[in-house]
């Protein structure tokens, strides 16, 4: 059968130039979140010890698969469900389940072959499904930066399954899109900030507690450090390709509407011109500013968090600010995050990363409800009452309820994950294995292993 009578037969508005040009934009930004797991991977190889490169990258990327494929179970129809509920769907949440599940009825047929009557942009909400799961997997890999080096492997793909497939989706379907209880009400956010920077700083603060510090970072009075990164060089490398993916990801935040415009997640009016030109914005300032604060201080971990900083404390607003309201945002992002990386490192909290900029993200969160009040958001396309079209405007105090709710339910899913894991088995590698190497302890390969050569292990003639 050829394209022709396929389409024929079943539904080309699904696939018609509009449609392809909305999947390629979601393809994209999905790839991106792979090519920002690549980004944390170098930074996280360029700040552990040598002799745990190797283990620090298959846990990270383990971690990644495991998170996302538990997101990709359910993970998908519990989002979507609000979207359900605001379209008036009858059973909306055993509907959006039985149909975005992994095996769900969407899942399983073409975009061509859905009536867009029943499920409009079809292809566009398979490819969102990717880009959200690899997203919950990155999330497991931010957590995993807070605890590297001290970990164990078990323990920490337990954790990636329970938040891919539980926490993350939960957080996604409160705070992330536009029709999710706190959004259409007026929370914002745009890249998804509560769900990622500032759930993995609150987990990862409580994990990095109960692991307490890697051994030989805090020295005590009159000894001198024994842990020495790998490769600063490896890491600065590691915050280059964070940048080139971050705008890539940020532009498929949002929704783009032929003849129309582009809309942020939250139904905000936005474009993607500025929204590209802010994220560049951002990183530029926390680079320089960054920089000074590393010149200053003589610590060169100032200018590779830099760029990262003005990026995150501005990720809840890229849709609704303009250039120079990212550019003043951006000047507090690598103030605030030197300030906490100072005051968690006077307390030997071996978190001097994650959480300082989980820090400066919830900053921006809060800005973002000040410089952007009464913004109209929420909502969904040609609704009206309670879910109607930008019924909602953005202000501090539902911002703030953003907040709350994503510290709570963090710490909850932290005490469950790591203090209840913990009390059943070890969560941290044992002090031999550390001072050993993870690589040489679970990976090189033992004596009794490796093969003979015939010729060299030969015995000597008598």
């Amino acid at each position: 059968m050829t394209a022709s009578e396929v389409l024929a037969q079943g539904f080309g508005s699904q696939v018609d130039a509009p449609s392809i040009t909305q999947n390629l934009l979601y393809i994209v930004s999905s790839t991106a979140v792979v090519l920002a797991l690549l980004g944390l991977l170098l930074i996280d190889t360029g700040l552990v010890r040598k002799e745990n490169v190797l283990s620090t990258a298959i846990q990270k990327m383990v971690g990644f698969a495991v998170g996302t494929l538990a997101f990709m179970v359910a993970g998908f129809g519990l989002w979507n469900y609000q979207y359900y509920q605001a379209l008036d769907v009858p059973h909306s949440f055993t509907q959006s389940m039985k149909d975005w599940w992994l095996a769900g009825g969407f899942m399983t047929n073409y975009a061509q072959q859905i009536d867009p009557a029943v499920s409009p942009g079809a292809g566009n909400s398979q490819i969102f499904f990717v880009f959200l799961a690899v997203y919950g997997g990155f999330v497991c890999a931010i957590v995993h930066t807070a605890a590297s080096e001290r970990l164990r492997s078990g323990p920490f793909y337990i954790m990636s399954a329970a938040i891919g497939g539980i926490v993350y989706p939960i957080l996604l379907w409160l705070t992330w899109g536009s029709a999710s209880p706190l959004t259409n009400h007026g929370t914002h956010d745009f890249v998804g900030a509560y769900t990622s920077y500032i759930f993995a700083g609150v987990f990862g603060l409580i994990l990095t507690v109960r692991l307490k510090p890697r051994r030989g970072l805090f020295p005590a009075p009159g000894e001198d450090a024994t842990w020495a990164p790998n490769s600063v060089l490896i890491a600065a490398f590691g915050v280059v390709v964070l940048m080139f993916a971050a705008p890539l990801i940020v532009v498929g935040c949002g929704f783009l509407v032929p003849d129309d415009g582009y809309y942020g997640i939250s139904m905000t009016t936005s474009g993607l011109g500025l929204v590209y030109t802010n994220v560049f914005v951002a990183l530029a300032v926390g680079g320089v500013v960054g920089a000074v604060l590393a010149y200053a201080t003589r610590n060169p971990v100032h200018a590779l968090l830099g760029p990262i900083s003005g990026y995150v404390i501005c990720t809840t607003g890229f849709d609704v600010l303009k250039p120079w309201e990212v550019l003043l945002l951006a000047i507090v992002g690598p103030l605030g995050v030197a300030m906490i990386y100072n005051w968690v490192n006077a307390r030997g909290i071996d978190d001097a990363k994650v959480f300082p900029l989980a820090c400066a993200t919830a900053v921006g969160a809060l800005a973002v409800g000040v410089m952007a009040w009464g913004t109209p958001t929420g909502g969904y396309f040609g609704l009206t009452g309670e879910y109607g079209f930008q019924h909602a405007s953005i202000n501090l105090w539902w911002q703030l309820a953003g907040l709350v709710t994503t510290v709570v339910i963090s710490a909850a899913a932290a005490l469950i994950l790591v203090v209840g894991l913990g009390s059943l088995i070890t969560l941290r590698v044992s002090a031999h294995d550390e001072d050993v190497g993870l690589d040489a302890t679970r990976w090189a390969p033992k004596a009794a292993d490796i093969p003979l050569d015939p010729v060299l292990d030969a015995a000597p003639a008598s």
